[in-house]
């Protein structure tokens, strides 16, 4: 058996994992009032995030809750 097709499989499975380990962090939902912000690592990582979401609505981004992986935020008059 040749190693070229395990080596391929072997590359493909870790460039598939590196991508899930630098995730950005991205809106999973919101209205004017709120963001549900995900994100990998520090939590500071999700603040621009509800900051442009919450902005967007003349509104500033307030940290409420944190579970792994999902910070929720208020978005709360200036």
């Amino acid at each position: 058996m040749s190693p070229l097709p395990v080596l391929f499989c072997v590359c493909a499975a870790l460039a598939g994992l590196s991508g899930c380990l630098s995730q950005r962090p991205f809106l999973q939902s919101g209205d004017i009032t709120t963001a549900e912000v995900v994100y990998s690592g520090d939590i500071a990582n999700a603040v621009p995030v509800a900051k442009q979401h919450c902005a967007s609505h003349a509104r500033v981004p307030r940290l409420v809750e944190t579970t792994p992986g999902i910070a929720y935020f208020a978005c709360d008059p200036p």
